[in-house]
């Protein structure tokens, strides 16, 4: 799901600040991809318990709020003096992370992680618009490639279009992920550590907004909602934080292509587990969007 990441700022533990060697920055990158791509497994599970999928939103990121405040702790004062910034980091990373979950449990995974995959096209489109940055034919070599393979993975079928709600989800995940990497970018000067606390402080609030203004009641049942807890505790924390160190200490040529092990992940445990298969339009197209995903990223990175 973290495709792009900013630079760590000068906060950040000792280990980010020394580097942790290339094959451990592969190997952590590796693990977030693969737990991203997993996601599904302990969200399905959670729903089938009888916790909504809203729900299991709020408290997993709320599980991983805690952590985060806690890490966070001794630099709430940048939250006080831009509460504007931290804010809008919130609400387009809580709009990207309930938008790409609910996607997971509804949708077929590979499908849903593929149309999220569209999200550094969605930057490249942002920041054309937000910040005036030119459209390269490398650019819009890549916007063509994704938006064809969208394409040829939404062609009408004798049924109509061939898009599901769990499709515009990942659609929507992906944009609002693209929004918060455009905040991210541009507060470089505020301590990875608050950027990260505001992107998951903002999921529970929403999600259960969302909760309650559809009429979704709450099941008290507190070992699955423990659960819940426990996974953001450190299912969540642990591939941000793998990522997170992946993309800051290898070249984004190197990062782009092992992040695709998200989609591998995706595709091997959702066949194994749940027998969800892929028809070939939706390889063909799966193939376009990855490639040019991974050419709006190198771009974007130079």
């Amino acid at each position: 799901m973290s495709t792009h990441n900013p630079a760590p700022t000068r906060d950040t533990s000792t280990l980010i600040q020394q580097g942790p060697g290339h094959g451990l920055a592969v190997g952590a990158l590796l693990i977030g991809a693969g737990l991203w791509g997993c996601f599904w497994i302990p969200l399905r599970w959670l729903e089938q318990a009888g916790l909504h999928g809203l729900w299991s939103v709020a408290f997993i990121y709320l599980g991983a709020s805690l952590v985060g405040l806690v890490v966070a702790r001794h630099h709430l004062g940048w939250v006080r003096r831009h509460p504007g910034r931290f804010a809008g980091i919130a609400l387009t990373s809580a709009l990207s992370g309930t938008a790409f979950s609910l996607g997971m449990i509804e949708g077929d995974v590979v499908r849903v992680l593929l149309f999220f995959y569209l999200s550094p096209v969605w930057a490249v489109i942002l920041a054309r618009l937000l910040l005036r940055e030119p459209l390269t034919p490398q650019a819009l070599f890549a916007l063509t490639l994704a938006m064809t393979g969208a394409l040829v993975m939404l062609w009408p079928t004798n049924t109509g279009l061939a898009l599901t709600r769990a499709d515009l989800l990942g659609l929507l995940a992906g944009m609002a992920f693209s929004a918060t990497n455009i905040q991210v970018r541009y507060a470089y000067w505020m301590p990875l550590r608050v950027k990260t606390l505001a992107a998951w402080s903002g999921a529970p609030l929403l999600a259960m907004g969302a909760a309650g203004t559809l009429g979704i009641g709450l099941t008290p049942d507190p070992w699955t909602i423990a659960v819940a807890l426990l996974v953001g505790m450190t299912i969540m924390t642990t591939m941000t934080l793998t990522v997170q160190v992946g993309v800051t200490w290898l070249p984004v040529r190197q990062s782009s292509v092992i992040l695709i092990f998200e989609l591998v992940a995706g595709a091997v445990s959702a066949a194994w587990l749940a027998g969800e298969l892929l028809g070939p339009r939706d390889w063909i197209g799966g193939a376009l969007i990855v490639m040019g995903g991974l050419i709006a990223g190198w771009r974007r990175s130079r």
